[in-house]
């Protein structure tokens, strides 16, 4: 029996402030609630622990306090996440 490990890439492009932050803060937010895994069939791990903590931030000051995060003009940031 071979253990088949999927991995799929996907890149996100826009210009600045059009969203692309905010788009996997919310992606990965979520997952980080108590009870995310109680309601759901599959759970989100950020690869890289520290952006899994900006990600939840950005998320946390988007539903407390209707702040989007600080933008990161002219920076490409590559996240990586597993999914079980």
């Amino acid at each position: 029996m071979s253990n088949k490990v999927l991995e799929q890439h996907i890149a996100v492009f826009g210009e600045s402030g059009s969203g692309k932050t905010v788009l996997l803060s919310s992606f990965f937010g979520p997952s980080e609630e108590q009870g995310y895994g109680e309601r759901n069939l599959f759970d989100i791990v950020a690869d890289d622990a520290g952006q899994g903590v900006k990600l939840y931030q950005n998320y946390l000051g988007m539903k407390k306090s209707a702040r989007v995060p600080e933008p990161n003009k002219f920076r490409s940031i590559a996240y990586s996440f597993s999914i079980r």
